[in-house]
């Protein structure tokens, strides 16, 4: 391989890991060394609930926009979201999507009114207790469980590089990825850890040189792994 022979792992799911990959390849202007090796499936959990009783829909990744994906559901809904990349998506289903916070923190730290009832769609394994933490503050909030965050093992072609003497480079974007990998890494190689906020760096139990992003974006990610190139 190239860059003496640097890979770069991605566990995202496999969609997302790909659009990431294209983003460090325009920026390097060459193809790169890599894995794609998802450590969690993304698959449907429960029924989709019933937004017409709910003023604001709130989402926090692009895996409820995903579950939500019929652009009739989310046509012409009041949606805020986490993160940019999140609202961008909800708009192009047809959503105003505004988003308030690269993070759950600065999400909350916005002064933007949430009209309410709001119904917060989220993952089986989520951070942060948005719904409670914003009914606490007066902001009417309920929560709906849509989607499941299954493990899957590192594949044996991630497992390989990572077993052997050359050098990795893992982007990490949430704590229970991060969680995950260390507790399936066995590891000799040299790698670099890039994690997207300090909440991640904290789950990472494998060692290794580990650098955090500048903000919580897929655009400071690509700074940090092409640094680390």
């Amino acid at each position: 391989m190239d860059d003496d022979g640097t890979t770069l792992i991605l566990t995202r799911p496999a969609d997302r890991s790909e659009d990431f990959l294209s983003l460090c390849e325009a920026r390097m202007g060459r193809r790169l060394p890599s894995i794609i090796s998802p450590v969690i499936e993304i698959t449907p959990h429960g029924d989709l609930p019933n937004l017409d009783l709910y003023q604001t829909v709130i989402l926090t990744s692009a895996s409820a926009v995903s579950r939500l994906g019929d652009e009739k559901y989310l046509s012409g809904r009041k949606v805020v979201t986490v993160g940019e990349r999140t609202a961008q998506l909800a708009r192009e289903l047809g959503a105003h999507a505004n988003c308030l916070g690269e993070d759950i923190e600065s999400f909350l730290a916005s002064d933007v009114p949430i009209e309410t009832p709001a119904l917060h769609c989220r993952g089986v394994h989520a951070r942060g207790n948005l719904a409670e933490r914003l009914s606490k503050r007066g902001v009417e909030t309920d929560e709906a469980v849509i989607y499941d965050q299954v493990q899957k093992p590192l594949n044996a072609a991630a497992r390989a590089v990572l077993a052997g003497k050359g050098r990795v480079i893992l982007p990490l974007f949430s704590p229970r990825s991060a969680k995950l990998v260390s507790q399936s890494r066995a590891a000799s190689a040299d790698t670099i850890i890039i994690a997207m906020s300090r909440a991640v760096a904290d789950e990472w139990q494998g060692g290794g040189d580990v650098r955090i992003a500048q903000e919580p974006t897929s655009a400071a990610m690509v700074d940090r792994v092409i640094e680390a190139f």
